[in-house]
């Protein structure tokens, strides 16, 4: 009845914040990204100048930002899953009471955790499409010209 769908709109809702909260961190990636493409336009365009194909450079930078995205997603899956299991422990010791009831009943649903994990893995490959794509239209002349 009513209950379950309440359940349900708040099981969405959260959903929707945890979306929310990993296209902050894929904006922090597209950000630093950015600004390490434009901190290494000089050393980029030694490096096209050198030969550098612009499919490896887009590698470099891609690959890049993909490890900071895998760690980042790992280490929140591991907090996530170790506060997960803490939470009755940390209400607790917080000295929070949850409508009488003396624990929460915690469920963990592995195909969620996978989910969560591909859907920051998806939004980080999305972030660092961007900045790869900025290094490899760097013309390394008019760079140079300025060094």
């Amino acid at each position: 009845g009513k209950l379950f769908a309440a359940v349900a709109m708040e099981k969405a809702m959260m959903w929707l914040m945890l979306l929310l909260i990993v296209a902050v961190a894929a904006f922090n990636i597209v950000s630093a990204l950015v600004m390490m493409v434009t901190e290494k336009q000089a050393e980029v365009a030694i490096l096209k100048t050198q030969g550098m194909t612009d499919r490896a450079l887009f590698l470099v930078f891609a690959v890049q930002g993909m490890f900071n995205g895998i760690v980042g997603a790992l280490l929140g899956v591991v907090l996530g899953v170790l506060g997960s299991w803490q939470l009755n422990n940390l209400l607790t010791l917080l000295g929070v009471q949850v409508a009488g009831v003396p624990e929460l009943p915690i469920v963990m649903d592995v195909s969620q955790i996978g989910s969560i994990f591909a859907s920051a893995l998806g939004l980080t490959l999305a972030a660092v499409l961007y900045p790869a794509w900025r290094a490899v239209k760097i013309n390394p002349a008019e760079i140079l010209r300025d060094e």
